[in-house]
């Protein structure tokens, strides 16, 4: 094992491992588009000479150029000069980290402006954002530049609102590329490829099969597509699995689309493609709710809570939800709501630096399983 210091939080790992897993263990968050936890880190990786794109042949317009990530998981290392990127950083005994700084979040809003410049942004900074459905727009915002069906659920944009969007930030140029749909299973739009490459290297890395690739166009920006003309004639098997680590929309399978969902399978049964677990995207900062029956509201057991954002809730002697509320510190939030709410006996909490953004999505889905707001949230009237 290797003891090092992430921020103020000592954190004991396996040789071997990296400062971005060492985070994640110890609850930390670092922001990342390219890093999926069950694909290799890049590594320089390299485009291919030919692609197409809704059958077009695109040839790689900058050969000079290798993809070494999204690079948001930059951190800075005591002892070391600049900027490293966590998530191929190994870590070392007796290494200090640090995860927040100034340098470091401007380099992030900076790095970030080239990801959402190429995606639709206008809805992350509109003021009426929290429960937007979308439509209407009270803006009258084009439907072409407002977020897509994963507005509210969606992995990048819980990214972009964490690190935050730049006043200069330039207007997305809707490309108006047809939307694919050769397969039954899901769709792919490329109106809103960011060009991670998380699909290439699970199709490659994962599946074995490598249907997918990249080149640079002559702005040195990454385009994906196919590596034959089209996905079937590029040996897809059409496992999904390049949908289920899509950041954004550009791959968004068909039950999404119908019933504005995100899917709970990683993949169609019917799939011979060699299997690998791959975690439920919408991979937040945070851990999932824990102990789901339900904490007994005890001193004892809020002692055991972290002094960290997150979103807890209150449950009564029945185990039924009373209050949901997101928190800057979850230990203390609890701590006072328990001198406060007779009712409460048990609790529940998760982990989320963006805990306004997911307090609104969770009282979001408690309205539309019980058609109104929990009994506390009501006496508060809550708006989201």
């Amino acid at each position: 094992m290797v003891s090092i210091k992430i921020d103020t939080v000592e954190v004991n790992v396996t040789q071997g491992a990296t400062i971005l897993q060492a985070a994640e263990q110890a609850g930390i968050y670092i922001p990342h588009i390219c890093f999926h936890p069950d694909l290799p880190p890049v590594d320089r990786q390299k485009p291919a000479d030919v692609i197409y794109r809704l059958g077009k042949r695109m040839e790689n317009a900058r050969p000079d150029l290798r993809y070494e990530g999204c690079r948001l998981c930059i951190v800075e290392i005591e002892g070391q000069e600049g900027l490293h990127r966590s998530c191929c950083t190994p870590v070392a005994e007796g290494m200090i980290v640090r995860t927040v700084s100034p340098s470091i979040a401007e380099f992030r809003r900076e790095r970030i402006m080239e990801f959402v410049a190429r995606h639709p942004h206008v809805c992350l900074t509109c003021a009426q954002k929290e429960g937007c459905a979308r439509f209407p727009c009270s803006l009258n915002i084009p439907e072409t530049e407002r977020c897509c069906l994963r507005f509210g659920n969606c992995e990048f944009q819980r990214i972009v609102e964490y690190v935050g969007i730049k006043p200069e930030t330039p207007r997305y140029v809707f490309e108006d590329l047809p939307i694919i749909k050769e397969d039954s299973l899901f769709d792919t739009n490329f109106n809103l490829c960011i060009g991670c490459t998380r699909c290439i290297r699970v199709c490659r890395d994962v599946c074995g099969i490598g249907a997918l690739d990249f080149i640079y166009d002559g702005h040195g920006r990454i385009i994906v597509g196919t590596v034959n003309t089209t996905l079937q004639e590029s040996a897809c098997r059409f496992c999904a699995a390049c949908v289920e680590v899509c950041p954004t929309g550009a791959l968004i399978d068909r039950e999404s689309l119908e019933e504005q969902v995100p899917r709970k399978d990683a993949y169609p049964t019917n799939s011979d493609v060699p299997r690998r677990n791959l975690r439920p995207l919408f991979h937040k900062p945070a851990l999932a709710f824990q102990h789901e029956q339900g904490i007994e509201y005890t001193a004892e057991n809020l002692a055991q809570v972290p002094e960290r954002p997150g979103v807890y809730q209150l449950l009564d002697g029945q185990k039924g939800v009373i209050y949901i509320k997101g928190a800057m510190n979850l230990r203390k939030e609890l701590e006072e709501q328990m001198e406060m709410n007779e009712r409460a006996r048990y609790f529940i909490y998760e982990e989320d630096p963006m805990y306004s953004k997911r307090e609104s999505e969770i009282l979001q889905q408690y309205c539309a399983q019980h058609g109104e707001m929990p009994a506390g949230n009501r006496e508060l009237d809550d708006l989201f």
